[in-house]
């Protein structure tokens, strides 16, 4: 803020237009950090909400199975809710994640990994869905190991969504 006890005319008017501008930007930088707040925790709030019934689904699910019902229909429409409320909650965990990492609320659990290594579980997760669909991998992958300095679990995870990616929307029968 421009102190304007000491300036008159046209200072005092430049002054006074500086002195709006910044109370402005400060209402501005204010209102900004309240949005971010607020959505950061209905975000949580959200994801929370969204958990509780999830855990009561996955658990009931659980329950049921262990009755061993005989129709092998009544199997696969378990195993389907099973899927459905695993991959709800991966991804309520994922809103969880963004939301942190937008805020920078995020602890990363670094340290040295070969990253070849890691690729190579990936693809070993994978292999099955990209045989469903007929799919061949290319990769062209150094023998020797490939340290790097990561957060492993994460890193998984790009990798993960990246091959996930590929085995829904790659076209059946390519490379």
């Amino acid at each position: 803020k421009i102190p304007t006890e000491k300036l008159s005319g046209e200072q005092e008017m430049v002054a006074d237009y500086i002195n709006h501008i910044g109370e402005g930007l400060d209402a501005a930088v204010e209102n900004s950090l309240k949005n971010e707040r607020m959505k950061t925790e209905l975000i949580t709030n959200v994801s929370h909400d969204i958990k509780t019934p999830l855990t009561s689904i996955i658990n009931y699910v659980d329950l049921l199975k262990r009755e061993n019902p005989e129709d092998p229909k009544i199997r696969g429409y378990l195993e389907v809710l099973e899927n459905k409320a695993q991959r709800l909650k991966v991804l309520t965990e994922d809103v969880v994640e963004a939301s942190k990492a937008s805020t920078g609320n995020i602890a990363l659990e670094m340290t040295d990994l070969n990253f070849i290594e890691l690729v190579h579980q990936v693809i070993g997760e994978f292999e099955e869905k990209f045989e469903e669909r007929n799919l061949t991998e290319i990769q062209h992958l150094p023998k020797e190991k490939a340290l790097v300095y990561i957060d492993g679990r994460r890193t998984w995870r790009i990798l993960a969504n990246l091959y996930n990616n590929a085995a829904k929307y790659a076209m059946t029968g390519s490379r």
